[in-house]
C-alpha cells in the first residue's frame, strides 16, 4: 500500500489592507489564487503578520461566502 505523500502546507502570511505573501515563492496573491489552490486542494496556512494567528480558517469563509 503506497500512501501519498505528505507536504506542509504553504505558509501565508497576511498583512493590513488583506495583502497575502507566499513566504516560500516570495510573491504577493490574490484570494483569487488562494480560491484557486482551495479548488486544486493545496495546502496553505493563512497567519496574521501582525499577531501571528491563524486566520485560514477565517479567509477560506470569506472565499465560501464571496
Amino acid at each position: 500500500m503506497h500512501a501519498e505523500p505528505q507536504y506542509a502546507p504553504i505558509p501565508i502570511k497576511r498583512y493590513g489592507g488583506s495583502r497575502l505573501y507566499d513566504t516560500v515563492a516570495l510573491r504577493y496573491l490574490t484570494v483569487s489564487d488562494l480560491r484557486e489552490w482551495a479548488d486544486n486542494d493545496v495546502r496553505f496556512v493563512v497567519v496574521d503578520a501582525e499577531t501571528g494567528d491563524d486566520v485560514t480558517r477565517v479567509l477560506l469563509a470569506e472565499l465560501v461566502a464571496a
